[in-house]
């Protein structure tokens, strides 16, 4: 009396053919504390489909929790050897549990090709992204930008980014807001920048990650999803996301989707800080290969503002140099365009080389006219010139410094 065993996103189907029995194993979790194997059953005849005992919780590992099951059945339903069925049940759950992933050869003989983006610079294929920043600094609606990107595919968008060539269809998991307002604000993007519609997947979570895994596996399945935006960390998570067990759950969930991920972050709280993080255990930041902090300059009453990112971390090479974008808010539509960063309080964020050069795009300038724009000490200014005129990114004409060469800040 063995059973058939199919596997499922997140879970098994065993199905006793001869005893008219089907048991769905869902919502599996190995436990790193302690080894324990937990999660659900459902307990229904293989025919018709039709519930014997409803979903319940259960530890695959505890004798006594199966002993305990198998007199509740036996009480319901004493056709069936449950103790035998249970007990191969366990076996083969908990086997497969622990063993994990099979171990791979890999030569280093072999050609190997390089981390691809999906969305360069932002995103890469099969990898986590972090985009974190203070609240209302337009982090959702740079998110939907990026989804659009994606989607359509947005190949000759403004915001200078390399979209792929074919449509990447994507999942919106979104802690934050509901359809209506997810609805309106993506109506607004395609609006305001003049775009074919396009649908939204969007789904409203309100689990932690970890524990609707399985349904958001089989959404994305449906949908034949290959990347996933979670707006935001910290409802995804669902605890203490100082917890180093909480960001191990919630990154461990994620990298059981297989598929490019954009994670929403907050900031850390230090406002006074120059260097922001993302708010949490430092386990989120390792986790993702790559990190944007978001910042926005507006003015009271203001319906357009400037924003940028900053690469503040890159586990796959140089950091990228800061993106400046404008965002216009006009009522009916959402406008976002490339733009430069020049409002003092962005500027204040990137080193002296990089305002430098930011400073030196209008026109070229001496030491003394580029220290009293930046409030740097001619000292300061002399310094870094030095040092990128060795690089080859400025030239020097009579005394005014002028940008010889644009590249890419490390």
């Amino acid at each position: 009396m063995k059973p058939t065993v199919q596997e499922f996103v997140g879970g098994y189907l065993f199905t006793w053919a001869e005893e008219d029995l089907a048991i769905k194993v869902s919502r599996l979790r190995l436990h790193s504390s302690d080894g324990r194997v937990s999660g659900e059953l459902l307990i229904s005849t293989s025919k018709s489909n039709q519930p014997l005992f409803p979903q319940t919780s259960f530890n695959f590992t505890s004798e006594r929790t199966r002993g305990s099951l198998v007199k509740t059945l036996t009480e319901l339903d004493s056709s069936h050897q449950w103790g035998d069925i249970l007990n191969q049940l366990c076996l083969i759950v908990v086997e497969q549990a622990r063993q994990g992933e099979p171990v791979q050869e890999l030569w280093t003989d072999e050609d190997i090709a390089p981390p691809e983006f999906l969305l360069k610079p932002i995103l890469y294929k099969h990898l986590p992204t972090i985009i974190f920043g203070e609240k209302a600094v337009c982090k959702s609606t740079l998110a939907l930008a990026i989804y659009a990107c994606l989607l359509l595919p947005w190949t000759d968008n403004p915001l200078g980014w390399t979209a792929p060539a074919r449509p990447v269809l994507t999942l919106l998991a979104d802690y934050e807001v509901d359809s209506e307002v997810a609805h309106s604000n993506a109506k607004k993007l395609q609006q305001g920048m003049g775009l074919s519609p396009f649908p939204l997947f969007y789904r409203r979570c309100s689990l932690p990650l970890a524990d609707d895994i399985e349904q958001i596996q089989n959404h994305m399945a449906n949908i034949k999803a290959e990347a996933i935006i979670i707006d935001s960390l910290g409802p995804a998570v669902g605890g203490d996301l100082k917890d180093p067990g909480q960001a191990i759950r919630f990154t461990s969930a994620v990298r059981q989707l297989k598929c490019s991920a954009l994670i929403i972050g907050q900031t850390s709280k230090d406002m006074e800080s120059k260097k922001k993080s993302v708010f949490g255990s430092t386990f989120f930041e390792y986790f993702a290969r790559h990190i944007f902090e978001l910042r926005k300059v507006q003015e009271e009453e203001e319906e357009s503002f400037d924003i940028a990112l900053f690469n503040t971390y890159h586990n796959l090479g140089k950091r990228y140099k800061p993106q400046g974008f404008h965002l216009n808010f006009n009522g009916t539509g959402t406008h976002i365009e490339k733009g430069d960063i020049t409002a003092r309080e962005l500027v204040a964020r990137i080193g002296p080389q990089a305002q430098i050069s930011n400073l030196l795009k209008r026109e070229p300038r001496t030491i003394q006219e580029i220290a009293t724009e930046l409030e740097m000490t001619e000292g300061t200014v002399r310094t870094n010139l030095s040092r990128m005129k060795e690089k080859g990114k400025v030239i020097k004409v009579e005394n005014r410094f002028g940008l010889l060469l644009q590249q890419e800040l490390k």
